[in-house]
């Protein structure tokens, strides 16, 4: 046998108002900064990545070049040659592996993990620096 809860009593149709919105009026999700920065998120990501290019770049010794490792490369540097970006929220870098494999790496912002290593330009080329595009 089922027994109904005592003290509670369930709202009738009849008993709200008619004219309730399904959304309050002037209540919107996010307002136009929150979602202009939503749809640059890479674009700002990818500035912020510059900056630290840049820096590293200025420190290397002159016979090494910019290197990329990521997590799941099993220890090989990726030689970078370009980096790009398409919002709202894809990162992309270019390079060589072993020095004559063309590679693409294309990253959701969320998956961003790697690590800036100064390695060995490929046999027989001299050391590159990356640019953007940027003043760099």
């Amino acid at each position: 046998m089922t027994r109904k809860p005592k003290g509670k009593s369930k709202a009738k149709p009849a008993d709200l108002p008619a004219d309730l919105p399904a959304v309050a009026p002037n209540t919107a999700i996010c307002d136009e900064a929150e979602q202009a920065a939503v749809l640059t998120a890479a674009e700002q990501v990818f500035d912020h990545i510059i900056g630290r290019v840049k820096q590293f770049q200025a420190d290397l010794p002159e016979d090494h070049e910019l290197g990329l490792h990521l997590a799941d490369f099993g220890g090989r540097a990726l030689h970078v040659r370009g980096m790009g970006f398409r919002n709202p929220n894809i990162i992309e870098f270019y390079g060589m592996l072993d020095g004559d494999k063309q590679v693409a790496i294309i990253q959701h912002i969320s998956q961003l993990n790697f690590l800036l290593i100064a390695v060995p330009p490929p046999a027989d080329q001299a050391p590159y620096r990356i640019g953007f595009g940027a003043e760099l």
